[in-house]
């Protein structure tokens, strides 16, 4: 704008006067100028500020009550198999933030529904319940980094932690489950009283691996350095890697005697594997299973150590993208275990980083000879990873599609932020 005159105060004020009595006696410029003043000169007491001081104390209850649904909702989450799914939680329900069955009717501002902005207590509970509270149980509000619990929100919040898969994926899962089931239901009738550690209610595990492999393919792996104890061992050899049926049956032929009562030896579950994989889109990878002779969890840093070498020699600061860790624990040794935490503080470390590693606990509740009440003071087997500031996902052991739609998020995190990440089987 170009103003003519002298620029002073007295000028402006005569301008200010002579647009207060007639706008026309100034100019166009000055018009424009001196428009909205009227608001600014108005008494204090001619200034009403409208605010609701009920409604926005209430919504911010309702903020922090999504805030607890956020850190806590694991508490009410349908995890185990064996027990009765729980329905409440002092923490968690809604007059611990003095809401009322009346409020429930009530709209508050919300950001959990994406098509509106607007929203009643009722529904935003059941959204919250549906994706912290289900079969998927998250504890991820640990996290130091805003920017890691926005990413994940933004990825659980919308699908409320439920895939949308295909009837081709459906198809290779109920595939994966039934190889991985009749191969137990096989060896437990062949070879009675044989020293054998079963993967029986844990075969989610086979296309949950079978669905890692594709997914990291995908982001550019080309190899896995795969670390685990005994249970499930024959069974991910058989059903993910490929190895013969016959192998694993002459494995057991050479120490089964049918005439005694039971068994000896326990040898092949010490024995590593490699296989060269083309996985369900297509892709090749490689997948190097090492050898681990005892339930110890000694491997773990075994498989760091020869994963770090193998980044190092393939592509340098890139080989965290091309090679990936993977372990895969007993609940008792994971929690029981001192090489465990000594493994997992050094994971960050710049000389023993190896961009994260994925671990999957399965926890069949019974540590193999000790229940968990008597093996841990922790609620969870996973609680030993807390420490790293890394999100848990404990899962429902007989829901194979929420398993899988785990597996592709801690996939998608560990590639994102180079961190370990935890799955936990139940």
């Amino acid at each position: 704008m170009a103003i003519t005159g002298a620029w002073n105060t007295e000028f402006i004020e005569e301008q200010y006067r002579l647009w207060q009595s007639d706008p026309a006696k100034v100019s166009r410029d000055w018009q424009f100028f001196f428009q909205g003043f009227e608001l600014a000169s108005a008494r204090d007491s001619e200034v009403v500020l409208v605010c609701d001081e009920d409604q926005v104390s209430r919504q911010s209850r309702v903020e922090g009550l999504t805030h607890r649904y956020r850190d806590l909702g694991h508490l009410l989450a349908c995890l185990d198999p064996l027990a009765a799914c729980p329905t409440d939680h002092p923490l968690l329900n809604p007059a611990a933030f003095k809401l009322t069955d009346d409020d429930l009717e009530r709209e508050f501002y919300t950001q959990l529904l994406p098509d509106k902005n607007l929203a009643s207590l009722r529904e935003i509970i059941a959204v919250l319940r549906e994706t912290y509270c289900r079969s998927v149980g998250v504890e991820y509000m640990h996290l130091q980094d805003p920017a890691e619990r926005q990413w994940l929100q933004e990825r659980m919040e919308p699908s409320r932690n439920r895939p949308q898969l295909s009837k081709d994926e459906k198809t290779r899962i109920l595939q994966k489950l039934y190889q991985a089931s009749l191969f137990e239901q096989f060896l437990h009738k062949k070879y009675l009283g044989q020293t054998r550690f079963s993967l029986e209610g844990a075969e989610a595990l086979i296309p949950m691996l079978d669905r890692l492999l594709t997914q990291v393919a995908e982001q550019g792996c080309q190899e896995i350095i795969l670390g685990m104890a005994h249970r499930g061992r024959l069974n991910v050899q058989v059903n993910v890697l490929g190895k013969s049926y016959g192998e694993v049956f002459c494995e057991f032929e050479s120490n089964y005697d049918p005439d005694t009562i039971f068994g000896a030896g326990d040898v092949k579950y010490h024995n590593g594997f490699m296989a060269d994989l083309r996985t369900a889109n297509d892709r090749e990878i490689r997948v190097l299973l090492l050898n681990n002779p005892s339930h110890l969890e000694s491997v773990n840093p075994v498989v760091e150590g020869f994963a770090r070498a193998r980044q190092d020699i393939l592509a340098g600061s890139n080989g965290e993208k091309q090679v990936l860790p993977l372990l895969i624990h007993g609940d008792a040794a994971f929690a029981g275990q001192g090489v465990v935490a000594e493994t997992l503080n050094m994971s960050q470390l710049e000389g023993y980083s190896t961009g994260g590693t994925v671990h999957i606990v399965i926890n069949n509740q019974i540590g193999y000879t000790t229940l968990p009440e008597d093996a841990r003071s922790t609620r969870y087997s996973t609680d030993m990873a807390k420490m790293l500031m890394v999100p848990i996902f404990h899962v429902h052991g007989e829901n194979p599609e929420a398993l899988i739609h785990v597996t592709k998020l801690a996939c998608d995190y560990r590639l994102e932020f180079r961190k370990d990440v935890v799955i936990e089987l139940v």
